[in-house]
């Protein structure tokens, strides 16, 4: 409310003084209205400029989208007009009022009608505009799957396939729907400062490779949490992360579950990147065995607070929170294997187990990723779930996002077995590229080397799927040597990209275009196009929903090695959410019925 009384302000200071000179009989000449108005347009302008411009720069949008340049040249327009009667405006400014006169004069009453007609005609606009609301809001679906247990699987698929459909861009779309939940204020970055008593550790600063040491040691758990989602710089008061987030929104928190480690107690651990510590949870000594089985010696529980990228994409809101989830468990798994450590993701755990241990509200915060720590030379294999779909108990609060949520839980317990791992092979340190990671928007006009897209397709593609084997891969060469615009994917078999589809002369216009007019896609010389399998994500054996999930966290993966495949390379990196997903299909030649679009990663050279 307070936001809403200063931005009002000048309006009501305006609105006062006409009134106060009516209520006297003084009523301003129409001249003079129109220069104080004009003055207080003219304050308004250089707010909205301001406040643009920095909102602009501050959160890293596009700068020359279609909004943003008509804002632009409305600014200019009125700069203009109100520069051509500068003059005109000080001298009815500066003239003395004219005497009170007895009784209402003609020219009073003309005021008065012509304010009452444009009252009239504000009202009008407004009523419209909420009627264009109210139709807009009654876009809003609700999705209702009624089975739970063995028999949800079609319930699950379909709700899938409408929350995908729903939540797709398409440009009909931006005209025919729009958000009909309200998801509130955004809220704080980080979660807040726990209750006196509670037991606080300082971590100490994350170490390179070169330092030594294991990852099972306070500084070794130091070095992983940071490098996973530690605060890495700060722009303009933005606390930016070591994993990419949309919108700089980081939704994700993270929880440790350790045996006792020299100068860390046994137990349930909440990481906290201001300040770079962890805070305990509960006095358990012992974490509960659906945290951290006999088989790991530590493990990572990643959940998302829903509102804080709700608040701003909406019923999108859920394939962000999984892809930047998955950007930020990539540099896990990677750091925890530098160190001499494995990482397995969970494909299978009872949610409202997790939640109940973290003592976290799901209506706030929901369980999405389960990851097992344990010692190099011990792989861990989930063996077949013995856990069934939760049941769909009631609204979350967050519209479809909560359904879909529900709908991809389960209720039991995972079963794990040990086995001797397989020597993983020596690999780039990932520390340094991840340090140093950083999503560039603009690019500079030098084509990639061929050799480069040859890398980037190996870095997407070599590395065995993590979570879900649903993710596809697929480059837009819009500007690689010596290659023509084309579609392209990795040929293991061949050991080279192989094209699949000419792109044209306007490929960079189309490409643009696709990802919702975005420089930052028309302007790179590669764009990436993630899709998943729909028949392979709805074969996951936790079920299809369960499935939606990992092929969008493994998409997330995938983008992040892209990043740091980028940083090494010396290139730009850009990951993009927001695009329609009907013309980027059709662009990188991607069947709809077979496979959906859900993630862009926009590279190219940087100077």
């Amino acid at each position: 409310m307070s936001k809403w009384l200063w931005v009002l302000f000048p309006a009501f200071v305006a609105l006062g003084w006409v009134g106060l000179r009516a209520w006297r009989g003084r009523l301003p000449s129409r001249a003079k209205l129109n220069a104080v108005f004009s003055v207080v347009l003219l304050l308004y302008l250089l707010l909205t400029a301001g406040l643009g411009l920095f909102w602009v720069s501050n959160q890293h949008l596009p700068v020359f989208d279609w909004h943003y340049l008509s804002g632009y040249v409305l600014l200019v327009v009125l700069a203009v007009h109100l520069a051509f009667n500068a003059r005109a405006l000080w001298r009815h400014l500066r003239a003395p009022p004219p005497p009170a006169p007895n009784a209402p004069a003609q020219g009073v009453r003309r005021h008065a009608l012509m304010g009452g007609l444009g009252a009239l005609g504000l009202s009008g606009a407004l009523g419209l505009g909420y009627l264009l609301g109210l139709r807009h809001g009654r876009t809003e679906v609700k999705l209702v799957v009624g089975g739970s247990g063995p028999d949800a699987a079609p319930d699950r698929l379909a709700l899938v396939e409408a929350f995908h459909a729903h939540s797709s861009h398409s440009r009909a779309g931006l005209i025919r729907k729009a958000p009909g939940l309200y998801w509130g204020m955004a809220p704080p970055p980080f979660k807040p400062a726990q209750t006196p008593g509670v037991t606080v550790v300082a971590l100490p600063p994350p170490r390179g490779l070169a330092a030594g040491g294991e990852l099972f040691s306070l500084e070794g758990l130091s070095t992983l949490l940071w490098h996973t989602a530690g605060i890495s710089a700060e722009s303009a008061g933005i606390a930016l992360r070591t994993a990419p987030s949309s919108g700089a929104l980081f939704s994700s928190e993270f929880y440790v579950a350790v045996r006792a480690l020299p100068g860390l107690a046994a137990g349930l651990w909440h990481y906290r990147p201001q300040g770079h510590g962890l805070v305990r949870i509960g006095t358990q000594a012992t974490p509960d065995g659906a945290l951290l089985p006999a088989e790991a010696q530590a493990a990572v529980i990643a959940t998302a607070v829903w509102r804080r990228t709700g608040h701003k994409y909406g019923d999108r809101c859920l394939r962000y929170v999984l892809a930047d989830l998955g950007h930020a468990l990539e540099n896990l798994c990677q750091v925890a294997a530098a160190l001499g450590a494995g990482a397995t993701l969970s494909g299978a755990f009872d949610e409202s187990v997790l939640a109940r241990l973290l003592q976290v509200d799901e209506r706030e915060e929901g369980v999405l990723a389960h990851v097992l720590l344990h010692a190099g030379p011990v792989q861990l294999r989930q063996l077949p779930p013995a856990l069934l779909p939760a049941p769909i108990a009631d609204d979350l609060g967050i519209g479809i996002t909560g359904t879909l949520h529900q709908a991809a839980s389960l209720r039991g317990a995972p079963r794990w077995e040990a086995r001797p791992a397989a020597t993983a092979p020596a690999g780039v340190d990932p520390l340094p590229l991840i340090a140093a990671r950083r999503s560039r928007r603009r690019f500079g006009g030098s084509p990639l080397a061929a050799s480069s897209l040859r890398t980037l397709l190996q870095a997407a593609t070599g590395t065995p799927a993590r979570v879900s084997a649903a993710v596809r891969v697929r480059a837009l060469g819009l500007a690689v040597e010596g290659l023509e615009a084309s579609a392209w994917r990795w040929n293991a078999a061949a050991g080279q990209p192989e094209p699949v589809g000419a792109l044209g002369p306007d490929a960079r216009r189309r490409a643009r275009a696709a990802a919702l007019d975005q420089d930052v896609a028309g302007d790179a010389a590669v764009v990436f196009v993630l899709s998943i399998d729909r028949a392979r994500f709805a074969a996951d054996p936790s079920g299809a929903a369960r499935g939606y999930r990992h092929a969008f966290i493994e998409a997330g993966l995938v983008g992040e090695r892209l990043y740091l495949a980028g940083q090494s390379l010396g290139l730009g990196v850009c990951g993009v959410g927001a695009f329609f997903d009907d013309e980027t299909a059709a662009l990188a030649g991607i069947d709809p019925a077979r496979e959906w679009v859900v993630h862009l990663v926009a590279v190219g050279a940087t100077g």
